[in-house]
């Protein structure tokens, strides 16, 4: 160590620091090895190699602190610490020996020859060249210090240990708890110990008597119980929905009772969601049901409607024929009424004219033969609900004045501007009082509210009929 003198103070004093940071390393170096899981007897020697540099580090800051020591006093000092440096050196190469065969790596090798460096042979041996051996086994510790503490802390961050299943399952959504059959607790995680401290209102102290709690005990104020399916679930305050469930776990001769908690919230909503749809749709159901026997009336009722008014337009024709005949003073003929009674029954069986045109048409001829005029003024609407439904009031018209009003004129126009209009009007005999709707006239009104229309009638200066059913609203 005597070369050492002539180095200037300033570099003394940033060897110092240097060695300094080497121990603050290897410190850290050893307390990381020690803290890895064991793993045999390599890892151990490992370990110990380990404390066998700290102590190399420690001589090399002693020897240094020598150097600054004499120069402080002015005096050059022999090189002391021979018998700890021997030591030293001999330990650092039996634990590297052994790591190196334990561990099959060849690096430890490297850590005999760092060390020495220390023995004072190497010193004599070396002379005047012993700073740059010095200096290069303390560039060597120090950058071996840097490596193996970054891996070793590496090392404890992905090793697997209690501590790190415990944060891993600390990191679980669902709810774990381990215990003995007595209740014993062996392992929780926070998830679980947070759902207890809800349920109950403490901390977990017995997973039995947790277990027992769960079943029929009083839980805090915003916990209820509800039934999920098949399954007993917790509803919290928070409007989560968990499911508890216990396990049986073999273990050797032992057993161990697990409890797992999941979180359901999204299938209870889901459930909760499916129940109210399934409401609405029986509410709906219901409704239309109703609507549907509602329905069948309303088209029982119009069928009858329609019966009662084709037999009213079919009796009509014939009884006005007839009273026309009897007005004038004609004796009837007798066959003209047996082929009344005969074709009555065929003429109901037979389908109406679908054709409001041709309908027109057979009731003018229908007429004709009655020495009835059926004059038509106009096109019938493009529409065809308002068109057969004008034709059938058409057919009604004509049959009531001619049978109650004697007509033998009865004249229809139809025209158009923003509503359909059908207009009649007869030379019947004039009505003397009020008009009493009876089933013709209340059939015909009828069937224009349905459409939208309305229909007003006239006894002055003669009888007329007007009808008009708006467009927009027959379209809609």
């Amino acid at each position: 160590m005597a070369e050492f003198y002539r180095f200037p103070q300033w570099s003394l004093t940033a060897l110092v620091m240097v060695v300094a940071v080497c121990i603050v390393l290897q410190t850290l170096n050893v307390s990381y090895s020690i803290r890895r899981l064991p793993a045999g007897w390599g890892r151990r020697v490992e370990n110990g190699m380990e404390c066998a540099v700290l102590a190399a580090l420690f001589l090399f800051a002693a020897l240094l602190g020598q150097v600054q020591y004499g120069l402080y006093g002015g005096f050059l000092m022999p090189s002391a610490y021979g018998f700890a440096r021997q030591v030293v050196f001999l330990l650092a190469a039996v634990l590297g020996a052994a790591a190196a065969v334990g561990t099959e790596l060849s690096w430890p090798f490297f850590v005999i020859g760092g060390t020495a460096v220390l023995l004072p042979m190497t010193e004599e041996i070396t002379g005047a060249t012993y700073p740059f051996f010095f200096l290069t086994a303390l560039l060597y510790f120090f950058v071996r210090s840097l490596h193996i503490c970054l891996i070793r802390r590496q090392e404890l961050y992905t090793q697997i240990s209690s501590v790190s299943v415990k944060e891993a399952i600390d990191t679980l959504h669902t709810g774990l708890l381990f215990f003995r059959p007595e209740g014993d607790l062996l392992l929780c995680n926070s998830r679980m110990d947070g759902l207890a401290r809800q349920l109950t209102g403490q901390p977990l102290y017995s997973g039995r008597e947790f277990q027992r709690f769960l079943e029929a005990g009083t839980l805090c104020r915003g916990c209820v119980r509800e039934v999920l399916g098949d399954q007993k679930v917790f509803r919290l305050p928070d409007a989560s929905v968990w499911s508890v469930a216990a396990y049986t776990i073999p273990m050797g001769r032992k057993t161990c009772m697990l409890l797992t908690a999941d979180d359901v919230t999204e299938q209870w909503n889901a459930v909760k969601h499916l129940a109210r749809q399934n409401e609405a749709l029986e509410k709906r159901g219901q409704e239309l049901r109703h609507t549907i026997e509602h329905l069948k009336a309303i088209c029982e009722t119009e069928e009858i409607a329609r019966s009662k008014g084709r037999v009213h337009d079919l009796l009509g024709q014939r009884i006005s024929l007839l009273l026309r005949a009897l007005r004038e003073g004609q004796q009837p003929d007798e066959t003209l009424l047996l082929n009344f009674a005969r074709s009555l029954p065929i003429a109901l069986r037979e389908e109406p004219i679908s054709n409001p045109a041709r309908r027109l048409e057979v009731l003018q001829e229908t007429f004709r033969g009655m020495e009835v005029s059926v004059e038509i003024q106009g096109a019938l609407p493009e529409d065809e609900r308002v068109a057969d439904s004008f034709a059938e009031i058409a057919v009604e018209c004509v049959t009531n004045a001619v049978r109650h009003g004697y007509a033998t004129r009865i004249q229809f126009h139809f025209f158009q501007n923003d509503r359909w209009h059908m207009t009649v009007t007869d030379n019947g005999i004039p009505s003397t009082g009020p008009i009493r709707e009876g089933g013709g006239i209340g059939g015909m009104r009828r069937r224009i509210t349905q459409l939208g229309g309305v229909m007003e009638l006239y006894t002055i200066p003669r009888f007329r009929i007007e009808l008009s059913v708006p467009k927009e609203v027959e379209r809609a």
